[in-house]
């Protein structure tokens, strides 16, 4: 009878340890590419907190963003839904009172919830978080430690530890030692010459500043013994702030990186190349503190995936450009081999967001355009009109350069797929009630083209807007 006893109490207290509520922090970096981290393979860059988290959890290899601009991205993944579908669907378009954060059902189960640094969403849905810190030292990372260290120690916790790095404009001094022009990588998609180097060496040290305050917060966790009950999530708002890039629904725009260290139920160093959107977060977290699901959300627990790497829980993604300094309406869905590309204003080029514009990228790009020397790659960024309709074989073209339905390729092969993934988009935007409003509704370009310059008078910033640094 002593034993049965013991057995049963040993189960409980077991069952307690394993079922006690997880404490969750996102750290979420502004404009950092998927692959532009060690953990991912980059040979050079510094971050060795986030390589330390990807061999201690899992490694998503196929996260993708539902946009790539700061603000929607952002109110997409607290809120569980579509940008078209948050009421801010724009570049500072503040989210609506209307809007429920995951962060309520969380409060309601008892969590304290903060988000520090970065905010980007309005003032309406401040109240619900317990806290809302912006600002805080280079980079936005400043207050991180402070915020967890002074916690109610007595509840379980959400941070979301959002920073303005690597976003432009860039300076030196974010690390020492800085990145070299030796340290780059240039991808394809951009010339290789000196200024581009500096550039992205500029840009890697914004990377390695905000890998620096992820550990400051490691740290304080394991000073507080909390880490290994705590679900650690890295990720982006969108891609990095370069041409083809960031404010595209490619590949280089809308695919992030996504780390997750959770020992309870992550096997350590697993890879996972299973679907997953950043609309996922939310039901996920939610499950995992086993609160109450909200009606609005649009994603899907991702929680098979975390116990089984191989689990699958999506077997496609979607992503949208909005206004973001220029006007525009695209849309894609990714799924396992192929990303299908819709954009209803092709007689505009893909401009990059303004900041971008502003670059010495985009200014080393231009000036071999304008003298015919720029790689075909490259070139696409100036291509005008654009294909209506794209599609790319993501596994061998993960730049997205050979479109599969242009005239020239569909003479050599009949694409069938693309009809397929045609007709999931469609049924997307009908199950989520997106549509395209007209070209006369779409808000028009808020800043030259070529200078990147505000236009006086056009597409005034929104009431929430601050300039960025």
């Amino acid at each position: 009878m002593k034993r049965i006893i013991l057995s049963v109490l040993l189960s409980a207290f077991m069952s307690s340890v394993l079922f006690a509520a997880p404490n969750f922090i996102i750290f979420v970096a502004d404009d950092m590419a998927w692959d532009d981290c060690g953990a991912y393979g980059h040979p050079t860059i510094k971050t060795p907190n986030m390589d330390s988290l990807a061999r201690d959890g899992m490694r998503f290899d196929r996260a993708y963003l539902t946009c790539s601009s700061c603000s929607p991205s952002r109110c997409s993944m607290l809120t569980g839904r579509y940008p078209h579908s948050t009421g801010a669907g724009e570049l500072h378009l503040p989210l609506p009172a209307s809007q429920t954060l995951f962060t309520t059902p969380l409060r309601e189960k008892g969590y304290y919830t903060a988000s520090v640094g970065k905010w980007h969403l309005g003032n309406a849905v401040i109240p619900q978080m317990d806290l809302v810190k912006t600002g805080g030292g280079p980079g936005g990372e400043g207050d991180w430690v402070d915020v967890v260290k002074n916690r109610p120690m007595d509840k379980p916790f959400f941070f979301w530890l959002a920073a303005t790095d690597p976003h432009r404009a860039y300076k030196p001094g974010a690390i020492d030692p800085p990145h070299t022009v030796a340290d780059v990588r240039v991808p394809p998609i951009f010339p290789d010459t000196s200024k581009v180097r500096e550039d992205l060496a500029l840009y890697y040290d914004e990377i390695g500043r905000f890998d620096e305050y992820i550990g400051k917060v490691l740290d304080e966790l394991r000073i507080q013994g909390v880490l290994d009950e705590t679900l650690i999530l890295v990720i982006s708002d969108n891609g990095r702030p370069f041409p083809r890039c960031k404010t595209t629904v490619l590949e280089d725009g809308v695919k992030t990186p996504f780390i997750i260290r959770y020992l309870p139920i992550v096997e350590p160093g697993t890879v996972s190349n299973s679907l997953v959107s950043t609309i996922d977060i939310a039901p996920t977290l939610i499950q995992l503190a086993e609160a109450s699901q909200l009606e609005s959300f649009q994603g899907k627990s991702f929680v098979p995936i975390l116990r089984d790497s191989k689990a699958e829980t999506q077997s496609m993604v979607y992503s949208e450009h909005n206004w973001h300094d220029y006007r525009a309406f695209e849309r894609s869905v990714c799924t396992e081999q192929y990303r299908y590309v819709r954009n209803w204003v092709p007689e505009l080029a893909s401009t990059p967001p303004a900041d971008a514009v502003r670059s010495p990228t985009y200014d080393e790009m231009k000036r071999l355009h304008s003298i015919g020397d720029l790689d075909p790659a490259a070139e696409l960024v100036f291509e005008v009109p654009r294909a209506s309709e794209e599609l790319y074989d993501i596994i061998k073209d993960p730049h997205c350069l050979t479109n599969l339905l242009s005239n020239e390729y569909r003479t050599k092969k009949n694409q069938l797929t693309g009809l397929d993934h045609m007709g999931m988009l469609t049924q997307w935007q009908s199950d989520t009630k997106d549509h395209f409003p007209g070209v006369d509704q779409i808000t028009p370009d808020g800043f030259h083209r070529v200078t990147g310059e505000r236009i006086p008078g056009v597409a005034a910033p929104h009431p929430s807007f601050k300039k960025k640094r």
